[in-house]
């Protein structure tokens, strides 16, 4: 009679259905060391926002506690404040205007590099500068030189017969901040443009020029198609970046003239170091709206760019 020394069949089919394929066993590893970077990840981003909404709807000052709910009276109260409301429109003004000029000039300042010619590397190089400036040298050293009383721009107006104070003038602190954000992210946006046109096959190029098509024929009708997806990826980029702009405006004009060139990320600034949490929650919930409008809006025109080519 043969003795049966081996673990019960039930017990081996049981241990055979609790092991792990190697896939498995790889998956399961991969979690549990992506887990800290997860769980930190949550914990740094999800839980400010959500604790962030939840202010919203409260009226919060630590020097005053306790709480208090509110409901919707903290974003009642943004429809009727104009300083809100110059922030969102200049904001938007900024944001728009900036990464409009921003792109334009980038895909020229592109062309004019990926151009052959002596010293082409030494050019790209200088191009980078202003972008290498950390934004708050670049603000005070374009304070200066906006200054009505020793700056040098006023100066060479006056020259001319132009007596004009741009920090002074609501509408000449806009423009003054719009083209110092200009002058700044251009350089970036250029060299992101310049990847894309060497990338475009030169035989397009030579074609076209046999068939009688001249330089602008050439840019409008191959350049600008086969890196529009890029130009509207760059585009979105800067919309999105340059929503959060606080450094510009804090360093330059302080928000002023009065509040003309306050943006949304600086009043929520103001509001926090007055302690009024609740109010600057609102504030931030209303600035995530805007950034994901335009995220989406660019989302689908990114789509649609796509699908024409």
């Amino acid at each position: 009679m043969a003795i049966n020394i081996g673990p019960p069949q039930a017990e081996v089919r049981r241990a055979q259905g609790f092991a792990l394929s190697f896939n498995q066993r790889r998956y399961l590893a991969a979690a549990l060391l992506l887990l800290p970077v997860i769980l930190l990840r949550l914990f740094t981003s999800f839980y400010p926002f959500a604790q962030t909404i939840l202010l919203a709807f409260q009226e919060y000052n630590p020097a005053f506690p306790p709480r208090e709910y509110v409901g919707l009276q903290n974003f009642y109260k943004l429809s009727t404040d104009m300083v809100v409301t110059s922030s969102v429109e200049f904001t938007l003004i900024f944001v728009f205007g900036s990464t409009l000029f921003q792109v334009v000039l980038g895909i020229l300042v592109a062309s004019l590099l990926n151009a052959k010619f002596r010293l082409r590397n030494l050019a790209r190089t200088i191009n980078l500068i202003p972008w290498a400036i950390p934004m708050v040298v670049a603000a005070v050293g374009w304070r200066w030189l906006f200054d009505g009383n020793y700056g040098m721009i006023p100066d060479l107006l006056s020259r001319i017969g132009i007596e004009y104070d741009w920090l002074i003038d609501p509408t000449g602190a806009r423009i003054a901040v719009l083209i110092v954000s200009i002058w700044k992210s251009t350089p970036f946006v250029a060299v992101t443009l310049l990847a894309g046109l060497q990338g475009v096959p030169e035989e397009l190029y030579e074609a076209a020029k046999v068939d009688g098509a001249n330089a602008l024929q050439s840019f409008w009708r191959i350049t600008i198609p086969l890196i529009m997806p890029l130009m509207v990826t760059i585009g979105m980029y800067m919309l999105v970046w340059q929503l959060a702009v606080f450094d510009l405006p804090f360093t330059m004009t302080a928000g002023g003239p009065g509040f003309a060139t306050s943006v949304l990320a600086y009043k929520i600034y103001q509001e926090i170091t007055t302690l009024n949490y609740g109010y600057a929650s609102a504030i931030s919930v209303v600035m995530f709206g805007i950034v994901g409008a335009i995220g989406a809006l660019g989302l689908i025109v990114f789509r649609r760019v796509q699908l024409s080519l």
